[in-house]
């Protein structure tokens, strides 16, 4: 189950990736914004290259998710984050909840969901220790 997040998580970093590096007026669009001048146009490309890293992440947990449990944990730590970063924009005002509810959502289910499948490995169970034949013959003088 743990690969199938993190498809989706590689699949959607790689499209925000995309939109934020390739398009960034979209993200002003979406987010109803006024229209970004080269500064928030360089941030965005910015925010692109970064989140192109997680999504390069996300593949290369994929594929060894219990050797790369730490990059699991940071991109579970990532959509933690993002998903706090909403909820204070939206307890100030500062943006509409309407653009900002699919956001939510996706962050909501896919941290839960990153902390309900974490992968941990099996314990193998100890082997009890051998002992030796000749303590295991207890001489009679000691079993009295």
């Amino acid at each position: 189950m743990i690969r199938i997040i993190l498809a989706i998580v590689a699949s959607a970093n790689f499209y925000a990736a995309y939109l934020f590096f390739m398009t960034p007026e979209i993200i002003g669009v979406w987010y109803v914004l006024p229209p970004i001048d080269n500064t928030h146009r360089f941030l965005t490309m910015v925010v692109g290259a970064l989140l192109s890293v997680f999504g390069l992440g996300a593949l290369l947990a994929f594929f060894r998710p219990v050797k790369y449990s730490s990059i699991i944990i940071m991109l579970l730590l990532m959509h933690f984050m993002i998903f706090l970063i909403d909820v204070i924009v939206l307890s100030r005002g500062q943006m509409q909840w309407q653009s900002m509810l699919p956001e939510l959502v996706y962050f909501l289910i896919i941290s839960t969901a990153m902390v309900r499948w974490f992968p941990v490995k099996k314990k193998e169970a100890p082997e009890a220790p051998e002992v030796p034949e000749v303590l295991a013959e207890v001489p009679e003088a000691l079993a009295e």
